[in-house]
């Protein structure tokens, strides 16, 4: 899908800052609403980030093959996406997703996961808020 930077719901803001704060779980729902809410293209692009944010939370609750679900149903997800929609590098997400897949198919500890991955699956607030 093509390049779009448009102005970002505040629903997803939301979403954004609490899985920086790594509540998951609100993050997950303020994606999900976000994407109930939205219409084309837009809306697939709120469904990953509500998948990713599922992930997590799987990953929170020690259930990494739950999480292997939705982190590969975003990656499938996200080549339909030019990097840059909406600010996001989602060739880097895309490659750290491939990574965080490889570490829970290396039976990785979940937390390890997390702590490995939160920091760059979404970009600093500053750079898409």
């Amino acid at each position: 899908m093509s390049n779009q930077n448009h102005e970002i719901p505040q629903n997803v803001r939301m979403g954004l800052v609490s899985f920086r704060e790594r509540s998951f779980y609100k993050a997950h729902e303020y994606f999900e609403d976000a994407w109930r809410k939205t219409y084309g293209p837009k809306r697939e692009f709120f469904r990953i980030l509500l998948h990713i944010s599922g992930g997590f939370f799987r990953l929170s609750q020690e259930k990494p093959h739950a999480a292997r679900k939705f982190f590969e149903h975003a990656l499938k997800w996200l080549t339909t996406f030019e990097s840059g929609f909406y600010g996001f590098d989602l060739e880097h997400i895309q490659e750290t997703i491939r990574k965080m897949l490889s570490d829970i198919e290396a039976n990785t500890h979940p937390k390890s996961i997390i702590e490995k991955y939160i920091m760059s699956i979404i970009p600093d607030q500053k750079e898409i808020l």
